[in-house]
């Protein structure tokens, strides 16, 4: 945090002083009791939460922005009580002066797949030239929003922040916090059905993107090839948006797109020129996340040719799309940081068009954030079609909350001798062990959080040849 003097934070926020009346330097802002330490700024917005007379004491220059000071009296005499009208209106008066303290390009990043993978490839492009502060890996929740905006100082060149959609509402939250110039919306499908509900309340959630950019001055990147983004998002009216894809018209076309050994490469055309990309990983959903990570690189201040250079040297984010070669010499893909439908039907399309001649095998798992819904079961059900589509040699269904997607795929006729529901990582591992050679291509596409867990984790370790 770039250190801010008392004073000048309460001429932004108003306030009376009902008990100090020093001026410190303010190192830290929280609205969380527990939070404190010394030089701490507290708002507290939430009156349920208990005040610990000791954490108080234990700390100095500890000041308190509050609407019930009386809370506060017993607290020893050092700290420094603000009483304020309205704790909401105080607090974005603070969140909006601290963030305009900075004239930066600042770039926020939503898309139901992908965003952590751009941010990243953002954030590596932006560091040839600028200090580079950003969200870390695919930490987004919004209660990491204050702390992630402080991490803004005057070192800070340029800030990259991935924001998620959760629920209606949820990114304009983010929005209000990081105020980005430079928005890209990477794709739109289905997911967080447990929060937003349904389909169309999710996907309007993310045409939030725009809420309160300047038509006049803020850029828009957006995937021209998303029909998704058609449907919901309405642009007239800004003069900066930008347009990404494989489809002619783009300001950033991929073309002449081709797997190479350990990536992807195509020809960028942009402004009547063409670059040749090479971008770290497979699959096209890596090429769009190169072409929108080249748009708002290129939208901060850096030369579209660097930009494109820049991509070749990024390092590939484990368990996204990750190639091994695992027990027997079998190509195994470690796609198991997360699950939702675009990116399992995008991992299955990667299965199909690099395994060549050899047995195609894919576990497939539970989307955490599908919930239990008809519409939940509808993306499991369309996952067994996929399934179905992409020529499986076995679908191995992990855990009965998928179990949706076998039986679309008995369902519209896959060999029932071909689909396999297991429940641990021990079945997994004897019904696949006699294909583990060089003949067989295996995705796993089990999320993260089922993966730690005790027998998944022997499994991995096993298929990858590890730790026997």
């Amino acid at each position: 945090m770039k250190p801010l003097f008392l004073q000048d934070i309460l001429e932004q926020i108003g306030g009376t002083n009902v008990n100090g009346s020093r001026n410190p330097l303010i190192r830290n802002v929280v609205y969380r009791p527990k939070k404190i330490k010394d030089f701490t700024l507290l708002f507290y917005r939430y009156h349920d939460m208990k005040i610990e007379k000791k954490l108080f004491n234990k700390y100095k220059s500890v000041v308190v922005v509050t609407e019930l000071p009386d809370k506060f009296k017993d607290l020893s005499e050092d700290v420094i009580i603000i009483k304020i009208s309205n704790i909401e209106k105080a607090y974005w008066k603070f969140i909006s002066y601290y963030r305009q303290l900075f004239q930066i390009p600042v770039i926020g990043i939503t898309g139901t797949c992908g965003k952590t993978t751009t941010k990243q490839m953002v954030k590596h492009i932006l560091r040839h030239r600028y200090k580079v502060h950003s969200t870390f890996l695919s930490n987004n929740q919004r209660a990491l929003n204050l702390k992630y905006l402080l991490g803004i100082d005057d070192e800070t060149e340029a800030a990259v922040f991935e924001m998620p959609v959760a629920s209606p509402g949820y990114l304009t939250n983010t929005i209000q916090y990081f105020q980005p110039q430079i928005r890209i919306l990477l794709n739109i499908d289905v997911y967080h059905l447990t929060d937003s509900k349904t389909p169309e309340a999710y996907m309007k959630a993310k045409a939030e993107i725009i809420n309160g950019l300047d038509p006049q001055t803020g850029i828009i990147i957006l995937n021209a090839d998303d029909e998704n983004i058609k449907k919901v998002l309405d642009v007239n009216g800004y003069q900066h948006v930008i347009y990404f894809g494989l489809s002619d018209g783009c300001h950033f076309q991929a073309k002449d797109v081709q797997y190479e050994e350990s990536g992807m490469k195509f020809l960028l055309a942009h402004q009547n020129q063409t670059f040749p990309v090479f971008v770290p990983g497979y699959g096209k959903p890596n090429v769009y996340n190169a072409l929108a990570s080249i748009a708002a690189a290129s939208s901060a201040g850096m030369d579209v040719k660097d930009c494109c250079e820049r991509m070749s040297s990024f390092e590939q984010m484990n368990e996204h799309l990750e190639f091994h070669i695992g027990a027997g010499g079998c190509t195994v893909i470690d796609d198991t940081w997360n699950a939702a439908p675009l990116s399992m039907a995008s991992a299955l399309e990667v299965l199909q068009e690099t395994s060549s001649t050899k047995m195609k095998i894919a576990f497939l798992g539970y989307m955490p954030q599908l919930g239990e819904s008809k519409y939940a079961l509808e993306q499991y059900a369309r996952m067994g079609e996929k399934a179905v589509e992409t020529n499986l040699d076995h679908l191995v269904i992990v855990g009965d909350e998928a179990a949706e997607i076998g039986r679309k795929a008995l369902e519209i006729g896959m060999d029932p001798s071909k689909v396999h529901f297991c429940k641990n990582g021990i079945e997994i591992y004897q019904l696949i062990e006699p294909y583990l050679n060089q003949n067989t291509a295996l995705l796993m596409k089990i999320p993260h959080r089922v993966m730690v867990q005790d027998s998944f984790k022997e499994l991995k370790q096993k298929i990858l040849d590890k730790g026997q």
